[in-house]
This record gives C-alpha cells, sequence and structure tokens, in this order.
C-alpha cells in the first residue's frame, strides 16, 4: 500500500480556459460562466504557451478524428466527461469537484466507460506525456503497453466486470466478446466512470518520474500471486516488468505506476 504522501497536494494547475467541441456555444459559454473559466472555441498552437486549459468531452466523438488531435496537446491538461445533462446546477458541482482533483495533478482525466473504451486512451495518455517529455524507440513502446493494459484492465474487468479470457480458443473469444457487449450495452455499467491522474516530478537522476493513477468503479480483487496461466490476466505482471513501481489499493480499483521519462 501507498503511504498518503503519494496522493497530490497542493495546486499544480491553474486553469484559464474551457474547450467543450461537442457542445453549443451557447452552452459553453454558460458553463465556462459558472465554472469562472474564459470559453475557448479551439485550442491554441503549443507554441504560443497558453495557460492550461480543460476540455469537457460529451461522447467519443468529441475525443476523436484527425482534426481534434490537438485536444490531447498541450495547453490542454484536463479531460472531463460531463455528468448526463448538465446544464448547471448540480451538475456545474461536479464538474467543479472534477476540476479541483484535476488542479492537483500535471494531466487528468475523468470519463465514462462507454466514451473511454471508444477512445484508445493509452495512445491519447502516451501523446499527452510525449508532448511535454519526448520517449523515444522501446521506452515509448513499453510506457504505452503499460497504459494501455492498466485502462484495459480498469474499464473492461474492473467497471465492466468482464472475466478474461481463460485460454486462447475460438469458443472462450466468442465468451469474452459477448460478455463485452453486453456489458457496455448495460447503461449503469456504461455509466461507471474511469479516472486517471497524473503527476510528473523531478528524480534524482535528472530524469522526470511520472505517477499514473488509474481508479475505477468496479468490484476490484484481491491481488495475488501474479502468474495467471490464462489468455489474459497477465497485465499486472507486464505493468511490473515496465514500470518503476506498481501499487495496487482501494481493493484493487486503484492502480499507481511510475515510469521514468
Amino acid at each position: 500500500m501507498a503511504q498518503d504522501t503519494a496522493r497530490p497536494t497542493g495546486c499544480r494547475i491553474h486553469f484559464a480556459g474551457l474547450l467543450a467541441p461537442g457542445l453549443p456555444a451557447e452552452q459553453r459559454n454558460e458553463l465556462a460562466q459558472a465554472l469562472r473559466l474564459s470559453p475557448t472555441a479551439a485550442p491554441p498552437c503549443p507554441e504560443d504557451r497558453p495557460a492550461p486549459l480543460v476540455a469537457l468531452l460529451t461522447g467519443s466523438e468529441a475525443g476523436t478524428g484527425p482534426d481534434l488531435d490537438a485536444l490531447w496537446l498541450p495547453p490542454v491538461a484536463a479531460w472531463i466527461e460531463p455528468p448526463a445533462g448538465t446544464a448547471l446546477s448540480e451538475p456545474v458541482i461536479q464538474l467543479a469537484e472534477m476540476l479541483a482533483e484535476a488542479a492537483g495533478n500535471d494531466l487528468y482525466l475523468n470519463l465514462t466507460t462507454a466514451t473511454a473504451h471508444d477512445l484508445q486512451l493509452g495512445g491519447r495518455l502516451l501523446a499527452a506525456l510525449n508532448a511535454r517529455h519526448p520517449l523515444t524507440g522501446d521506452h515509448r513502446d513499453d510506457v504505452e503497453l503499460a497504459l494501455h493494459e492498466a485502462v484495459s484492465n480498469a474499464l473492461v474487468h474492473g467497471n465492466l466486470g468482464v472475466a478474461g479470457m481463460k485460454e486462447l480458443s475460438a469458443r472462450e473469444l466468442e465468451r469474452f466478446s459477448r460478455d463485452l457487449g453486453a456489458r457496455l450495452a448495460d447503461p449503469a455499467l456504461a455509466a461507471r466512470r474511469i479516472a486517471i491522474a497524473i503527476r510528473i516530478d523531478p528524480a534524482e537522476d535528472n530524469r522526470p518520474l511520472a505517477t499514473v493513477e488509474i481508479s475505477d468503479e468496479g468490484a476490484g480483487f484481491t491481488p495475488g500471486p501474479r502468474t495467471s496461466t490464462g489468455a489474459s490476466g497477465r497485465g499486472l505482471d507486464l505493468i511490473a516488468g515496465i514500470s518503476a513501481g506498481l501499487e495496487i489499493e482501494d481493493g484493487g480499483r486503484r492502480i499507481r505506476m511510475r515510469f521514468r521519462l
């Protein structure tokens, strides 16, 4: 178990603007005013060094596509899916709470399972990290693979509760795909959220150390010896081999990884 000192303290980010590509301009402006942020129509060029922005993603279509890759690059530092039916009042309070959590980290993401499942988050998170601390070669590939495995575990096995494949067979693959589709079609499970907080700190060897914390809303699990022989279930072994540190908390609903950049 990690000690409390590993949790974020203080404010690392002061957000200045709000991006909301999936919302009408009037609703975006209303939300920005309620959150005391400046509404922004499009992300500025990173070279302009503008103040950090938060992007509201209102569905998978708001975070994908070649024209929207800039959403995952500086100055955007947080990606949040608004609570259903955002129109002010209580949803704004929830958004404000998420922004407060985001401010204690260097990068932050909070999405529903349905949206996160379609985003290929491992690659998106790597792009956000790489834009700040360029990674190359095998190290870049390893970090992306670890991010993909951790996100997949949180979404598929955590929030959706889909059991991993026990063997490499057409029958087991069919069962896994069927279960995944059925769970994604369940509105209650699809609405469960995944939160990812990333903090980047200097290390003793002058290589920055990224701490990536991924939390889900699933039933959790009891960590045991990581010696699975099934077709899936080796993700934690892989992450442990790649990362500079791996911790599992909250009954298996939170994983914390560390990577040297």
